[in-house]
């Protein structure tokens, strides 16, 4: 029951009273600090292993990241995906245990693992609890010592990985990524090719040549090893040298041969899927490595043109015309270079707006740069937002393992956010005039070249090339 209301307490000298008191100051936002990624700590094994740890204080489980500078374009030609395979095959079994008793052991560890390998080297992903580490971080560096590579498993592998392949050439974005790849890259450069090989490569892969890649390539002189996770007081540093220095092997790094120049001209490319009632649309080009002085600007700059829902790609062809559910760009790393990416999918009959919109939201951006507007909005999401990105030590590991395959030293990551908060409206607008050059850049349509061929040769200036 409500409680009754004094008619004192309604009297005009009470309220006065009640009004005259003071009242609190209001707090007074102060701006932000930057968020420094946490400290690294590296150290070389006698072996030639480099561990970097990153103590992540009650994060009891750990993440482990493995990552061997093989770059994929060592690779024999004959037998391209080889080292992939060989990734795989390597938590197919050790001498005395089968793959799948390696794999029981694993999960009674409490531990999940991935592998694969990209065009700059290969990584094995292990996350386990603390109290584990040890036990399965031996069985691990057991596997890459002297995995089983039995002939069945690697014939399964291969088999597998054709099945792959023929999946991702039926998908449009990965067949439009492939056509991308062999645009801006020259023939003879490893990066024009699927990181995955080709099915005609894997088909020619067999035990006898996943053995010599693994003999040639896999050595603790070209392996960074990443911890990130609680590793304060329960002994686990001395732990990981004990484990790791166990791994005996030749010594030197792996001789990549120089990659030949990307290519820097347009080109105008329709994959024909008929019946196809959208059309995939990606434009693309070389753009500048994350170990340029550039970086910084072009990560805000990119997202700023269409790096998140936001962004201006999306306002202007999903919110303002109804194109698409989604037009995004992208900085996809590669070799000494990142891919700048523009990508959507269209309903076939506005194919030809859509990209002529397109070249026009990238025309202005040429002329005029970007606003502080989306400056500001691109540094609110990149760098006032990394706390919530970094939470777990698996997001913070694999973020180094990234910056070991980009070949960027370790003192570079912590200070990375405050270099993007520092950039300018200016050198993030040159960055993005340079990256997405409208004039320079390679279009892809997978689609229905019947109905979307003629609309797309009337918004470029290049002769449409069909496949």
């Amino acid at each position: 029951m409500t409680a009754p209301v004094s008619a004192s307490s309604l009297h005009p000298a009470a309220v006065g009273r009640r009004a005259a008191r003071p009242r609190p100051q209001r707090p007074v936002p102060v701006p932000v600090k930057p968020w420094l990624f946490p400290a690294l700590r590296e150290e070389v094994l006698a072996n030639g292993v480099t561990l970097l740890t990153c103590d992540r204080p009650g994060q009891e489980v750990l993440s482990v990241e493995i990552v061997v500078a093989a770059p994929l374009v060592l690779e024999p030609r004959d037998v391209e995906g080889v080292l992939g395979i060989t990734t795989s095959a390597l938590v197919e079994g050790v001498p005395g245990l089968s793959s799948l008793d390696f794999i029981r052991e694993l999960e009674n560890y409490g531990a999940t693992l991935g592998v694969g390998a990209e065009h700059a080297g290969l990584r094995i992903t292990l996350d386990v609890p603390g109290t584990h580490l040890v036990h399965a971080l031996a069985l691990l560096v057991r596997a890459m010592r002297e995995p089983l590579l039995s002939a069945t498993a690697v014939d399964r592998l291969v088999r597998a990985r054709i099945h792959a392949l023929v999946r991702h050439e039926a998908e449009p974005e990965r067949r439009a990524a492939l056509e991308l790849h062999a645009a801006v890259f020259d023939s003879a450069d490893r990066r024009s090719r699927p990181a995955r090989g080709t099915q005609e490569t894997v088909r020619n892969i067999d035990r006898d040549a996943v053995v010599a890649c693994h003999r040639s390539f896999l050595r603790p002189a070209v392996t960074t090893v990443v911890v990130a996770g609680d590793l304060s007081g329960n002994g686990v540093e001395a732990a990981l040298h004990r484990v790791l220095s166990s791994w005996e092997g030749e010594s030197g790094t792996l001789q990549a041969p120089p990659s030949p120049p990307a290519r820097d001209k347009p080109a105008v490319i329709v994959v024909d899927r008929p019946g196809a009632v959208q059309t995939r649309l990606v434009l693309g080009r070389a753009a500048t490595a994350r170990t340029a002085p550039g970086w910084d600007a072009l990560l805000i700059g990119n997202h700023s043109l269409g790096g998140s829902v936001n962004a201006r790609l999306d306002r202007e062809l999903r919110e303002a015309k109804g194109y698409t559910y989604g037009f995004h760009s992208r900085l996809l790393a590669v070799v000494q270079h990142s891919l700048a990416v523009v990508t959507g999918a269209v309903e076939t009959s506005v194919t030809g707006d859509a990209l002529g919109d397109v070249r026009r939201i990238l025309q202005d951006v040429a002329e005029r740069g970007i606003d502080e507007r989306e400056r500001s909005a691109a540094v609110a999401q990149i760098v006032d937002a990394a706390p919530l990105r970094y939470l777990t030590a698996a997001t913070v590991a694999d973020e180094i393992a990234v910056l070991v395959l980009d070949g960027r030293a370790p003192a570079t990551l912590p200070g990375a956010f405050r270099r993007a908060a520092a950039v300018t409206v200016e050198e993030a607008s040159a960055a993005l005039r340079e990256a997405f050059a409208p004039d320079r850049l390679v279009t892809v349509a997978v689609g229905d070249a019947s109905r979307i061929a003629e609309a797309i040769a009337e918004v470029t200036s290049s002769p449409v090339h069909r496949v």
